[in-house]
């Protein structure tokens, strides 16, 4: 897809990695949609785009719901045009050892980083065949092929978010849509301040591993601070949406490129150890 055609649908477009990829991708002529599931949370978004005199549209849009979504997307499509591109960037993190995860946390941390995707994907689909093509751009993490400590649930997410992109990204490719992943390391986001806590943290199941947990969440926090930009992001999807045959994972990042080699060539027991290393620093 050359520059300038077709409208961008992103999701959690209202800050880091999804505001970046909307403003650069409309920098270079797309039409783009950046939702949220409160209108009010897209305003820094309009205002930038506003400035800069950019077709960004921000849409209310609460992707954790069947009921109305059909309606939502046929709505978009009939103001701005036909969805050529899908970036699914909304999610969070649930941090906390596994012992103190409850299923209601584990079901939550499921239905926004891979039912509301499938749920996107299954919305667009139809169009993109009909038109026959387009992209999806699903956003996962290196913790979609490295489970850290602490990140159990969050990690699990994106894991089965990769099994899920994987499989649909051979049933549709005859059909000209493409199926990728972006797999972002440590950016300069706030997603430890959005971080939610595990219930049972600070409960007796979580007392084993509180000087652990304090250790390694500190120096998370420093590392995020130091993290690339998210326009590192917003230009990897920018070159994955104008190949002719993207490459199924686009690791972001010195640190995610990195990650993943080592997850590759080192000893399992090696690879291991340094991870459990980063909680006892």
């Amino acid at each position: 897809m050359t520059d300038g055609h077709g409208v961008v649908l992103i999701t959690g477009a209202s800050s880091g990695i999804g505001m970046a990829t909307a403003l650069y991708m409309a920098e270079r002529g797309f039409r783009v949609v950046g939702t949220s599931r409160a209108k009010e949370r897209l305003a820094e978004l309009e205002a930038e785009a506003a400035r800069r005199n950019l077709p960004v549209y921000g849409v209310e849009l609460d992707i954790n719901r069947d009921a109305g979504l059909a309606e939502d997307l046929a709505a978009i499509v009939e103001d701005h045009g036909p969805v050529s591109v899908l970036v699914n960037n909304a999610g969070y993190g649930l941090f906390g050892p596994v012992q103190t995860l409850t299923s209601d946390e584990l079901r939550a941390q499921f239905e926004t980083n891979v039912f509301a995707v499938a749920r996107l994907m299954r919305a667009v689909l139809p169009g993109m065949i009909e038109q026959g093509g387009g992209t999806i751009v699903n956003v996962s993490s290196i913790l979609g092929r490295i489970g850290a400590p602490f990140h159990g649930a969050y990690a699990s997410s994106k894991f089965a978010l990769e099994g899920l992109t994987e499989s649909l990204r051979t049933e549709v490719w005859p059909l000209g849509v493409r199926v990728v992943l972006v797999e972002p390391g440590l950016i300069r986001t706030a997603f430890p301040e959005n971080q939610l806590m595990a219930e049972g943290i600070d409960s007796g199941d979580g007392a084993p591993y509180a000087r652990y947990v304090q250790a390694y969440r500190k120096r998370a926090c420093g590392a995020f601070r130091r993290g690339a930009d998210p326009v590192i992001v917003a230009k990897v999807i920018h070159g994955i949406v104008r190949a002719r045959r993207p490459r199924f994972r686009y690791p972001a990042g010195i640190d995610s490129r990195s990650g993943s080699l080592a997850a590759r060539v080192l000893p399992e027991r090696i690879f291991l150890s340094l991870l459990g290393w980063a909680t006892r620093r």
